[in-house]
C-alpha cells in the first residue's frame, strides 16, 4: 500500500504522485539504446531551457517553493530533477547505475519531474509520504554512516525506515534498486504547479522505457488529494 498522509495534503494541496509498479523485471548494468536516449534528452532539455537560468524553469521553481515549505534550503538541497538537469548542463551527462534507475533518471530529466524508485522486496510493509517527527535514522545510498531527519521534513517512509530525505533529494541505501531486484516501485512527484496531464505523460513514457529495457509486468497509476492511497 502507498498512501499520502493527510498532513502533507493539508500543507501542499493539489500535489499528485505518479506510481509505477513492476513485477518480474530483469535489471541489467546498462543498455546501449538507453545510453543513446540519455544524449538525446540532454540536448533536447538544454535547447528548451536556452539561456534561461535553471531556477526560473516553472517546474524547478515550483519544487524550490515546496522545499522551502518544509524547511529545506533549495540552494543547498536540490530536488532530484533539478540535480540531474544541472549535472547534464555541466557536461557530466547522466550516470549509469542500472537499466531501471537509468530509465527513471532519463525520463525525469526530459519532463523535469522528480522521480525515484525502490526494490519492493526490500520495503517493509507500506510506503507513506509524510512529515518526519525528527531524529529518524536514514542511510543514504553509498554512505557508511547514517543521518537523522529533522522535525517537519517531508519523507517517503516504510514501516521501519526512512526511504528518502527532503521528499526526493536522496534515496535510502537499504532499498535501492540493483541488478538483483525483481520487483520495483517508482514515484513521480508532481508539485501543485505541475499539471496532472504532465505527470501522466511522464509516467506513460517511464512505463514504455522501463518495459523495453527491463521487461516484466508494468502498471502505472496516480495518487492525489482525491485518491490518497493505492495498493501496489
Amino acid at each position: 500500500m502507498f498512501r499520502i498522509h493527510d498532513d502533507i495534503l493539508s500543507r501542499f494541496p493539489n500535489i499528485k504522485i505518479g506510481v509505477l509498479s513492476g513485477r518480474n523485471v530483469a535489471v541489467r548494468r546498462g543498455d546501449e539504446g538507453l545510453e543513446g536516449l540519455k544524449g538525446e534528452v540532454i540536448q533536447e532539455v538544454a535547447a528548451k531551457l536556452g539561456s534561461r537560468p535553471v531556477a526560473e524553469h516553472p517546474y524547478v521553481s515550483s519544487w524550490r517553493r515546496m522545499y522551502r515549505g518544509f524547511g529545506a534550503k533549495a540552494g543547498d538541497y536540490r530536488p532530484s530533477a533539478e540535480g540531474l538537469l544541472r549535472r547534464a548542463l555541466r557536461g557530466r551527462g547522466l550516470p549509469t547505475i542500472n537499466t531501471a534507475v537509468d530509465a527513471y533518471n532519463v525520463v525525469s530529466l526530459r519532463h523535469l519531474i522528480p522521480m525515484g524508485g525502490f526494490d519492493l522486496d526490500r520495503v517493509a510493509g507500506d510506503i507513506m509520504l509524510r512529515f518526519s517527527a525528527g531524529g529518524e535514522r536514514f542511510l543514504p545510498i553509498g554512505a557508511s554512516e547514517a543521518e537523522e531527519t529533522y522535525e517537519g521534513e517531508a519523507v517517503y517512509a516504510d514501516d521501519v525506515r526512512i526511504l528518502t530525505r527532503r521528499w526526493n533529494h536522496r534515496d535510502c541505501d537499504e532499498t535501492k534498486i540493483t541488478e538483483e531486484t525483481r520487483n520495483i516501485v517508482m514515484f513521480a512527484d508532481g508539485s501543485p504547479e505541475i499539471p496532472e496531464e504532465a505527470v501522466g505523460t511522464a509516467m506513460e513514457e517511464l512505463a514504455s522505457v522501463l518495459s523495453s529495457v527491463c521487461g516484466g509486468e508494468i502498471k502505472t497509476d496516480m495518487v492525489d488529494g482525491n485518491r490518497r492511497k493505492l495498493h501496489i
